[in-house]
């Protein structure tokens, strides 16, 4: 018997009896919220369903499939499947949804976006499940407001079930490339464009020395604005700027990592690396579509190709006729992608939220099974006075820091880059 089961049955019997008009089942990857909740409609047996997905891809695969593997075609039949995209601008005078049983997968997706919640609250007579895999702190208001959480069962309570299998994480610590040709830098001068090539590791250097020198600079005129030096009018204004100039300094240190030649460089070894052993699947998680292709080729599910060909090379991989594949955003959540063992996050600004997304990707393996996870780390050399370089983190590696609550970045676990040179 599947090890799942007596959890299963009762996550159902407990929402049958104690569920409500509207609730959120918080189930870790691997518990089956896919069977747990047909199971519920098996026994709710209502004339409509709708089922709200965050994409088009699970609108249109996912779905059906799990209604086939538990034989419940006949309740497919009285199914229809939007994204939350579409249903918030729905209105109860122009839409019926009488008799009609809403299942919200993936429902933490709405509470990110304020406009997605209006489906909850534009219905408030309809019988609505929430499926998620965990909620963070701060959404918690927002599933009290619009669906309470009935139960929970964690990604850590199916480890120690022996449900889900383990993820590592390999850390690539690397330096920003050198190359002065790796970086154009544009400006205008004298009414005409013009531009010039640097390295990455000068570029952020200088962009980062900005943002700190600014970052003074704002302090100062707080402090003086605290002692009476300057007028309230000039403080708003001269805040304002500074303001707008950190912003600014920021987003071109942000930009010059997502469009890394060196970070893809890495991640193009790192992928030959892994798939030296023939039974290993990779996925590269990219934010840009052309850091993507130029990682992975043709073998990208984003919008970068064709959407016909993205779509044939993500039913590739799934089948395992493609051992890699290259990606954006479009399968951070929900995608099912059996025996998926390796990833690498070659670049991964964002929430915190998304990132514990991607992970889950990787816990569809038997449960005595690892998955890694490698996390490219991008440092540089800043000078110093005197001629004096020292090594350096880039914010990336803070951030990656403070997502895994971890300072393993900082140990032996870290690889350094040449071990896949």
């Amino acid at each position: 018997m599947d090890i799942r089961h007596e959890d299963q049955v009762a996550v159902v019997e407990n929402y049958l009896k104690n569920g409500g008009l509207k609730c959120t089942l918080v189930l870790s990857t691997g518990f089956g919220k896919s069977k747990i909740s047909i199971d519920i409609l098996k026994h709710k047996q209502p004339k409509k369903i709708i089922i709200l997905v965050n994409s088009t891809l699970l609108r249109d695969t996912n779905w059906e499939v799990e209604f086939r593997k538990f034989n419940a075609m006949d309740l497919f039949a009285r199914t229809e499947l939007h994204t939350y995209q579409t249903v918030y601008k729905w209105k109860k005078e122009n839409v019926d949804l009488t008799d009609t049983y809403v299942l919200a997968d993936e429902v933490d997706f709405a509470a990110d976006v304020p406009e997605l919640s209006k489906f909850f609250y534009e219905y408030p007579g309809v019988e609505i499940l929430g499926l998620t895999g965990f909620i963070t702190d701060g959404k918690q208001e927002w599933f009290s407001q619009y669906l309470p959480v009935l139960q929970v069962l964690t990604a850590a309570d199916a480890q120690k079930k022996g449900i889900l299998n383990q993820i590592q994480y390999v850390y690539i610590k690397y330096d920003l490339s050198e190359n002065d040709a790796d970086v154009v830098v544009e400006y205008t001068k004298g009414g005409k464009k013009k531009s010039f090539t640097q390295s990455e590791n000068n570029a952020y250097d200088y962009a980062n020395k900005k943002v700190q020198v600014l970052i003074v600079d704002k302090s100062i005129v707080e402090q003086d604005f605290l002692k009476g030096i300057i007028s309230h009018e000039d403080y708003l204004s001269k805040i304002r700027s500074l303001d707008y100039k950190i912003r600014m300094a920021t987003n071109a240190r942000t930009d010059l990592l997502l469009n890394s030649k060196s970070s893809m460089r890495i991640a193009k070894k790192l992928v030959d690396h892994i798939l030296t052993d023939p039974v290993n699947k990779v996925i590269v998680f990219s934010k840009r579509t052309k850091q993507s292709k130029a990682i992975c080729g043709e073998k990208v599910y984003n919008g970068s190709i064709v959407p016909a060909k993205a779509k044939e090379n993500f039913d590739n991989f799934i089948s395992g006729d493609i051992r890699s594949l290259g990606v954006c955003d479009k399968v951070n959540r929900g995608a099912n992608i059996d025996g998926l063992n390796n990833a690498i996050l070659e670049s991964f600004f964002g929430s915190d939220t998304q990132a514990i997304q991607k992970f889950g990707r990787m816990m569809r393996l038997k449960p005595d099974d690892i998955a890694t996870v490698y996390i490219l780390l991008p440092y540089y050399m800043r000078k110093e006075k005197n001629n004096i370089y020292t090594l350096q983190e880039t914010q990336q590696v803070n951030w990656a820091r403070n997502m895994l609550r971890s300072t393993d970045i900082n140990s032996s676990t870290t690889w350094d880059y040449r071990v896949v040179k």
